[in-house]
């Protein structure tokens, strides 16, 4: 059922742009773009089923379209990692400094000098989004991807 929806968007996807205009492969855009990147950057095929079963591959496909950093470059890597230390953000967010939000900082490319900066935009956003009501109820890829937006807002 999966393969057979992995056709079908990538079928679809095919009729919306022309792969002649594109530089990247559809299979690698499935694999290196959007939601399955950040979720699964080091395992191909768990990033094509989540890109395929979560919303179609539209987001691969827009973030493909886009601007070419945000497949297998800066964005998808910031993503992944936020989802694997968001435990260690999260603390080093409400303390306001820690090493895994100064190597996030500098994966998204924030000066050093910037670093503080940001943190002071970040840390409100974040702690409105902790302090929801239905924030124990958020899944951790949901977090991570309220994360990664406040990050994109705060820079």
């Amino acid at each position: 059922m999966k393969k057979m929806l992995s056709i079908a968007a990538i079928g679809c996807a095919s009729l919306v742009f022309s792969s002649d205009s594109q530089a990247r492969e559809f299979a690698d855009i499935y694999t290196d773009c959007g939601l399955g990147a950040m979720i699964a950057p080091n395992n191909e095929a768990v990033a094509a089923v989540t890109n395929v079963t979560w919303d179609l591959g539209t987001t691969a496909i827009s973030s493909n379209a886009s601007s070419e950093d945000t497949c297998q470059g800066g964005q998808a890597k910031s993503a992944a990692l936020i989802y694997k230390s968001y435990p260690e953000l999260e603390r080093d967010i409400a303390n306001g400094e820690g090493e895994h939000l100064n190597a996030l900082l500098t994966m998204v490319n924030v000066d050093s000098d910037a670093h503080n900066a940001v943190i002071e935009k970040l840390r409100p956003a974040f702690a409105s989004l902790v302090n929801a009501d239905n924030y124990d109820a958020l899944s951790r890829e949901d977090k991570a991807a309220a994360l990664y937006d406040l990050l994109q807002v705060s820079i």
